[in-house]
């Protein structure tokens, strides 16, 4: 295939995401070039993802090698007022931050992929729809990630169902993180023979670089809360439940990760009432801090009212640690519940307090987990495995356009 001949794919995402980041990575080929077009284009894109050369031509595609990715240049298109017809996502007052249909558009235009994918949906999938609707037939080929609570939770608000709706009608192929969606999507009315594929939207890891600790989960000392509490995160009930777990974790240190103002607020209070250790984690752009908390830690406690696979989970089964999440998430698609991790309601802060108890105390429940997580997730969510998956979804995809 000669260089001009290779194919486009036009991938609409947050740019500031390691998600997004992971799955450029893993999807290089030489079989087609990848130009990222940010969702939040106010935002600085990853250092990673703003080192990419920068897309603003036909020429400047041509030029980019086979298997590399490019970035789309800021468009003054950017300046104009926001697509307000369309709710924004349920954290922001107004679509002004997001990307517009007509930036999409534009780059669908002067590019001409194969193929269009939008990884989210509120903020990426809501503009691409608007320009799908507005260039017809012109609009290529058009895959779509569902991302954590992308439909869980938005198919519930009346605002957001009807865009759900068409963009399920109007979508070539879903991508989704849990099993729960594809039969979600369908009930949203995607079309019959709609392919739909189902894995970690955070695409995967390289295990060799995220080796297991040599040290069991039993002889940890530390509890790692996922610290979010707003539109869906709850992590003031974690603390809520710590409050009554207190006695039975006077020897571990809590640490809280990603605290916000009113988070941090009441862990200093829980703190000073109960005796226990508790601090926030500083937030840091790099990732590795974080995992290293995390190969440290016994146990690590996310609960929110919606999520998909939830990534912290994921990264507590690869080192160790034993995971304890809501089920208004996909966990339990991945462990047996009470044995490799414990899911809970997350409005039911007693028994989210057993469950943090349980999970401090039984030191076989957590040592058994230990080994049988890590081979779970090492099948599951390994970067190479995955990355070959993703490639024959967009084969597919492609393939099914040109029939």
């Amino acid at each position: 295939m000669s260089h001009h001949m290779t194919p486009c794919i036009l991938v609409v995402a947050l740019g500031a995401s390691v998600h997004t980041q992971r799955w450029l990575q893993m999807v290089a080929s030489p079989r087609h070039r990848l130009v990222l077009l940010s969702s939040t284009p106010l935002q600085p894109n990853l250092p990673a993802l703003a080192a990419l050369p920068t897309i603003r031509s036909r020429e400047d595609l041509d030029r980019l090698p086979p298997g590399m990715a490019g970035q789309w240049a800021r468009d003054p298109l950017d300046e104009q007022p926001a697509d307000d017809d369309l709710p924004p996502p349920v954290f922001l007052s107004a679509r002004a931050a997001l990307v517009r249909s007509a930036s999409v558009e534009h780059a669908v235009r002067v590019l001409q992929p194969v193929l269009v994918h939008s990884m989210e949906i509120q903020m990426a999938g809501y503009a691409c729809l608007k320009a799908a609707q507005a260039m017809g037939t012109d609009f290529p080929l058009w895959l779509v990630s569902n991302w954590g609570s992308d439909l869980y939770l938005y198919e519930k608000l009346d605002t957001h169902r009807p865009v759900l709706q068409a963009l399920a009608a109007r979508v070539d192929a879903l991508h989704c993180e849990c099993a729960r969606d594809v039969a979600m999507a369908q009930q949203l009315g995607s079309r019959e023979g709609c392919p739909t594929h189902v894995q970690p939207a955070s695409g995967g890891v390289d295990f060799a670089d995220m080796p297991l600790p040599g040290t069991p989960p039993s002889q940890r000392n530390l509890i790692v809360i996922k610290g979010y509490h707003g539109w869906s995160g709850r992590a003031l009930h974690i603390l809520s439940a710590l409050l009554i777990a207190a006695p039975h974790l006077q020897r571990f240190q809590v640490r809280i990760a990603l605290a916000g103002p009113e988070v941090a607020e009441m862990a200093a209070e829980v703190a000073r009432v109960t005796g226990l250790d508790i601090q926030p984690d500083t937030w840091q752009a790099d990732h590795g801090p974080a995992l290293d908390r995390t190969a440290q830690a016994r146990l690590v406690v996310g609960v929110g009212i919606s999520d998909g696979i939830g990534t912290s989970s994921l990264e507590a089964m690869a080192l160790g640690a034993f995971p304890i999440a809501a089920d208004t998430g996909c966990l339990c698609e991945w462990i047996r519940p009470g044995i490799d991790g414990l899911i809970v309601d997350p409005h039911d802060v007693a028994a989210l307090a057993d469950a943090i108890v349980t999970a401090a105390t039984d030191d076989a429940l957590v040592d058994a987990a230990y080994r049988r997580n890590r081979q779970e997730v090492e099948k599951r969510w390994d970067a190479r495995t995955n990355g070959a998956r993703a490639l024959r979804m967009y084969d597919d995809v492609i393939a099914r356009g040109c029939a």
